[in-house]
């Protein structure tokens, strides 16, 4: 992100995901910075998302048995299925709705 833009790290993240639901890979490539980077600053939003918005979390989901993290609250992607314990997984995927 270059110095000559007016919006921080947070508000593109949210100009971002108010438009569509994105995965943090997909954050990562369009601000240019690394995930891990991007995953403070929507842990931070999912936190403090602002007047009038709300966080979502599009679940995880075990591309093996279907199982779905609905529960699942964090920010981070699941590491392996409880269910059928295989590690591939869909990754979660994060949007910004009006309340």
């Amino acid at each position: 992100m270059s110095t000559e833009q007016t919006q921080t790290i947070r508000q593109a993240l949210k100009t971002l995901l108010l438009s569509q639901d994105r995965s943090l890979r997909e954050l990562s490539q369009l601000l240019s910075l690394p995930e891990k980077e991007i995953l403070s600053h929507l842990e931070h939003l999912a936190q403090h998302p602002g007047a009038g918005y709300r966080f979502v979390i599009i679940p995880a989901r075990c591309r093996q048995c279907g199982f779905v993290f609905h529960k699942r609250q964090r920010v981070t992607a699941p590491s392996r299925c409880p269910r059928c314990r295989q590690t591939d997984l869909a990754r979660p995927r994060y949007a910004f709705a009006v309340a």
